[in-house]
């Protein structure tokens, strides 16, 4: 009885990581582009077609978007938001690679900078 109730928590689980892990997109930052105002930026990807940082605007954030129409939302801390615009452009000048890692289930965002962004 032991081994079939550790045999379904173990295949729970790994559904579990399965499904979470799908959840998560992981796109490759192509570029940080500068606009108009100076705490905004747009972030090229591949997976969407507009990515904007705002830490100028009362409400701070990251906004994925696809065809015009918003599909994510994050709300950042200044700090944060600052903090990670400063890793981009710093990643941009000594060419390194940014990976970012969106959970579209929990609005979450991570990033990295690994060079497989899988």
């Amino acid at each position: 009885m032991k081994k079939l109730i550790l045999s379904i928590g173990l295949t729970f689980g790994v559904l579990l990581s399965e499904a979470r892990a799908s959840d998560i997109v992981y796109m490759q930052m192509q570029d940080i582009i500068t606009t108009d105002m100076e705490y905004v930026f747009e972030v090229k990807t591949s997976k969407f077609d507009k990515v904007m940082v705002d830490c100028q605007s009362l409400i701070k954030g990251i906004n994925f978007s696809n065809n015009g129409n918003l599909e994510n939302d994050i709300y950042l801390e200044e700090d944060f938001c600052v903090g990670m615009i400063d890793f981009f452009l710093e990643s941009k000048q000594q060419d390194l690679p940014v990976c970012l890692g969106l959970d579209q289930k929990r609005n979450e965002l991570t990033i990295t900078r690994d060079t497989d962004c899988n």
